[in-house]
């Protein structure tokens, strides 16, 4: 482009200095130049307003917490939120506080359990070790119930507490080197008696060494009833034993091993014991022996736990009325399961639980303990009891 195609247009020398009023000479120059100045200003204004509308929206927000405005903080001076963050803030950490808590919850209970579960099984081995049996055990591990083992099942019966139940102390049973059981009071005084339960299996008896062994009474079958046949059959041994007994100073009574399905059988069993015992002596025990025979059905196992509770209820009432005292014999099987306990409360109990652990949780007078025991004057072994009260 060469010099001459511009021009210099004259202007007011008050207003432009001349070294900058230099102008394009063309014909049109003049309305382009107004054409870009318009069109600058509009863009300008446009600019300006959408800028505006940017901060007025941005206010808007920031008034209604959608946005905040990074700002840095001095050292120990606190962020400001809006109350919508606070309470999603809030949230978090209360949702991070449940989470932790749920977690140390979960792992206490995890270690608890690890640690009660293996104190519970070296319990369980430490008592079956020293010979308890697993009743025994499961005894000490559920105190509140009465744990029957029946036909090859565990029976875990809430103890009834309309029962009287039994107040006797553990520690104040005592094992003597022979084997044989003690009952002591708090100052460790013996108050138990000690007495076997014999029959013609015992074979001829020396009365005299059976009392010199410190034996004080004796209960002694008078008759048993045949558990398939019915036949009732008197003891071939009962008037020798009760008179080699009472002339030593032992004190008798005498049991039927019943099979009696209805009262009538039950009468005539207590009728038959009654009988035989008149002649030796009055007001002493006549019980009711009403054990299940174990590996056999007999004819009593038919009967409902109401029908065997009303025979029994049918002897003890004869045996009364009778001048003497009723006594039922049952073991854990036949007293937690068999029998109505709680019709048969005030009746006079003899239990049998071969251990030395108090185990039957109601209350009974006389404990069968042991069938191996050894008495001097009787071959062989001997049923071995202690007697709480005395009966004579």
């Amino acid at each position: 482009m060469e010099l001459e195609d511009f021009e210099i247009e004259d202007l007011d020398a008050e207003d432009y200095d001349a070294e900058e009023d230099l102008v394009s000479s063309s014909a049109g120059t003049g309305s382009v130049k107004k054409g870009a100045i318009k069109v600058i200003s509009i863009v300008g204004i446009n600019l300006l307003v959408i800028l505006l509308l940017i901060v007025i929206m941005g206010v808007v927000l920031f008034a209604k917490g959608k946005i905040t405005i990074a700002k840095t903080y001095e050292e120990g001076q606190e962020p400001i939120y809006t109350e919508e963050q606070m309470k999603q803030l809030m949230l978090a950490a209360k949702e991070d506080a449940a989470a932790l808590a749920d977690a140390e919850v979960e792992g206490a209970y995890n270690n608890g359990f690890s640690i009660g579960q293996n104190s519970l099984l070296d319990y369980i081995k430490d008592t079956l070790m020293n010979n308890n049996s697993s009743l025994e055990t499961f005894n000490k591990i559920y105190p509140d119930h009465f744990i029957v083992v029946s036909n090859g099942r565990y029976n875990f019966l809430q103890i009834n507490n309309n029962l009287k139940l039994s107040n006797l102390v553990q520690d104040q049973i005592v094992v003597l080197d022979s084997g044989e059981l003690q009952y002591t009071d708090a100052n460790g005084n013996v108050t138990s008696h000690k007495g076997i339960d014999v029959s013609e299996y015992q074979g001829n008896i020396n009365w005299s060494k059976v009392a010199a062994d410190g034996v004080e009474f004796a209960i002694m079958r008078a008759y048993y009833r045949g558990y398939g046949t019915g036949r009732l059959v008197k003891d071939a041994k009962i008037e020798d034993n009760l008179q080699g007994a009472i002339d030593n100073g032992v004190h008798v009574g005498v049991y039927v091993f019943s099979q009696a399905i209805t009262r009538e059988e039950a009468v005539e069993e207590a009728e038959m014991a009654i009988e035989t015992l008149q002649p030796y002596a009055t007001n002493v025990p006549i019980v009711i022996d009403v054990e299940r025979v174990a590996g056999t059905t007999t004819r009593m196992d038919a009967l409902s736990v109401e029908e065997r509770t009303d025979v029994i209820l049918a002897f003890c009432d004869t045996v009364s009325n009778a001048g003497y005292i009723p006594v039922i014999y049952f073991n854990t099987e036949m007293g937690g399961l068999y029998v109505d306990l709680e019709q048969l409360e005030g009746i006079s109990k003899w239990y049998a639980w071969y251990g030395t652990w108090l185990y039957f949780p109601y209350e009974y007078d006389m404990w069968q303990y042991k069938d191996t025991g050894k008495v001097d004057g009787i071959n062989g072994n001997v049923d071995m009891n202690i007697a709480f009260d005395v009966f004579w």
